[in-house]
């Protein structure tokens, strides 16, 4: 028997359309990270792809990169790639532990031409009118486009990858000063509970997001009645998933805590934060062309 769609029904599959024009574009500016585990490739994160000051940097959360640069590649078919450059990323607090950092920010600056270059081809770098500063959107519905672990799998050499772009609403409960944490500099998302994403409008279960770590968070704006991928703005990095009495949310460091990072870090020309006044110190890592591409030399892979 045939049944009624729903009022909420109809005005998810109405939405549909729109939210995967602006999924289309966000992925143009997502990148995955992978690591060999037990002799297989394994996703263990994502990155937003930015160009300032004719500059050309990978965003992602901390815990992604720190400590494992030479060991984490991403994929340019036909080959695995090391990305070269210097990476900074955010210390975290005494007694330097990476899950008490909340800020859990790393930016590499990328330094070989041919890299630059192969990025240039497959993806599309942020320009800083992409990104969104505000602390206040048209909504608090945004769009997380990452790639999950549990999307990703690997045989024999070959890698199917799918990024699950889902849509969250900002929690408005919350108790941030308990958590160290402040509204200026971050935003929770409700993470409990069925969701909705563009490929699955219907209320579902979602996967196991391990592996979305690093990826963006994007207000869509207007996206209805705008263009979905003009109005897509970047929002914020995100970083973790919080569990409190059993409730479920996603933190997200915001761009303007990013934009400031790579201010104080690369020395970049671009406004000075007003809402952002500590000095965010920053832990260093350079990755040498030559070491890089040594790291990388034995490893090719076809992805599908």
């Amino acid at each position: 028997m045939a049944t009624t769609p729903t009022s909420a029904s109809l005005l998810q599959e109405v939405k549909a359309q729109p939210l995967s024009i602006a999924t289309a574009a966000i992925l143009r500016s997502t990148i995955q990270f992978f690591y060999t585990r037990k002799g297989r490739i394994a996703a263990c994160g994502s990155g937003v792809l930015l160009t300032v000051d004719n500059r050309y940097f990978v965003a992602t959360a901390a815990h992604v990169l720190a400590g494992q640069a030479y060991t984490t590649f991403v994929i340019l078919p036909p080959h695995e790639v090391t990305l070269a450059g210097t990476l900074l990323t955010t210390s975290p607090p005494p007694p330097g532990r990476r899950q008490d950092d909340k800020i859990d920010l790393a930016v590499l600056e990328l330094t070989d031409a041919g890299q630059i270059g192969q990025l240039r081809e497959a993806y599309q770098f942020l320009t800083l009118a992409e990104l969104s500063t505000s602390p206040r959107h048209l909504t608090d519905v945004y769009l997380s486009v990452g790639f999950p672990a549990a999307t990703t799998r690997s045989f024999n050499g070959h890698v199917k990858t799918a990024p699950y772009p889902l849509q969250v609403q900002r929690t408005k409960d919350f108790d941030y000063a308990g958590f160290r944490l402040h509204p200026a500099a971050h935003l929770v998302l409700d993470f409990t509970g069925d969701v909705l994403s563009v490929t699955n409008p219907a209320p579902h279960r979602r996967p196991k997001m391990e592996g979305i770590s690093g990826s963006g968070l994007w207000d869509t704006g207007n996206y209805l009645l705008g263009d979905p991928a003009q109005e897509r703005k970047l929002v914020g990095i995100v970083t973790e998933e919080l569990t409190v009495r059993r409730r479920k949310y996603l933190l997200v460091t915001r761009t303007t805590v990013l934009l400031e990072f790579m201010r104080q870090s690369f020395g970049l020309n671009i406004p000075v934060s007003t809402t952002v006044k500590v000095n965010l110190s920053r832990g260093l890592q350079r990755l040498a062309d030559g070491q890089a591409r040594q790291a990388a030399a034995a490893r090719t892979t076809s992805a599908g």
